[in-house]
């Protein structure tokens, strides 16, 4: 039985520094993980094909038609763009063609895992072509592009680019 004007023995006085010392890590790892990151990079400002270029390096060709961007931030603060627009085939193979990226026809066409990561379910009289690439400057961009066909001469150019490390 402990007595109130008794001192704290070694062993009380241990497990309550060891309480202490848990409490305050966790309170740190509490604090560290809700907080933002501080070194994002802005999101591109401008026209839709002057943010396209400035993110992925990639300059849509001038039959581009409907285009569309959107930029996130992923859970880990990098920054992730998802765009899309119509074109002719010859502007789709010419787009594809940049420096740093590679084209990859698909007489196929996209499976299901592909479509939904593009966010697509239109669908193609002639297979697809998926494209892919870093951007060769020191951005660090990820370019992923998927190109379906959905008449005889349209391209339908989905583009998903996102930061990496």
């Amino acid at each position: 039985m402990s007595r109130p004007d008794r001192p704290m023995t070694t062993r009380s006085a241990v497990l309550a520094a060891a309480l202490a010392a848990v409490s305050a890590l966790a309170g740190c790892g509490a604090d560290a993980e809700q907080a933002p990151p501080t070194d994002l990079r802005p999101s591109p400002t401008g026209p839709p094909a002057e943010q396209l270029a400035e993110f992925t390096g990639l300059t849509p060709p001038d039959s581009a038609e409907g285009l569309e961007v959107a930029f996130a931030t992923t859970d880990d603060g990098r920054l992730r763009m998802e765009g899309s627009f119509a074109t002719d085939r010859a502007g789709a193979e010419a787009f594809c063609a940049a420096d740093g990226i590679g084209a990859y026809p698909d007489p196929e066409g996209p499976d299901e895992e592909d479509r939904e990561a593009f966010g697509t379910a239109e669908e193609t009289v002639d297979g697809s072509t998926s494209c892919r690439g870093a951007a060769l400057d020191s951005s660090q961009v990820q370019r992923d592009v998927l190109v379906l066909y959905p008449a005889e001469d349209q391209a339908s150019v989905h583009v998903l680019a996102y930061e990496y490390e």
